[in-house]
């Protein structure tokens, strides 16, 4: 039986469906370094990755559409 998908935001909660999570492996120094950008930026780890994911979309010519579920 697999786990039931974790809800966040106001949207998921009404369709859990509504959005994906992504899950990722990175070393402790790169943990480290966002975490301090997202700091000094005043934002959300989520809301950098909505960014990343965005601007790697326009990299390769694609409409960036990856939409933040935490946002209001």
């Amino acid at each position: 039986m697999g786990r039931k998908p974790k809800t966040t935001g106001p949207t998921s909660r009404k369709n859990p469906d509504a959005f994906k999570q992504v899950l990722t492996r990175m070393s402790p120094g790169g943990w480290k370094a966002l975490r301090m950008l997202a700091l000094e930026q005043e934002a959300t780890l989520n809301a950098l990755a909505i960014e990343a994911f965005n601007d790697l979309l326009r990299k390769y010519g694609k409409k960036p559409s990856v939409e933040n579920p935490l946002a209001d």
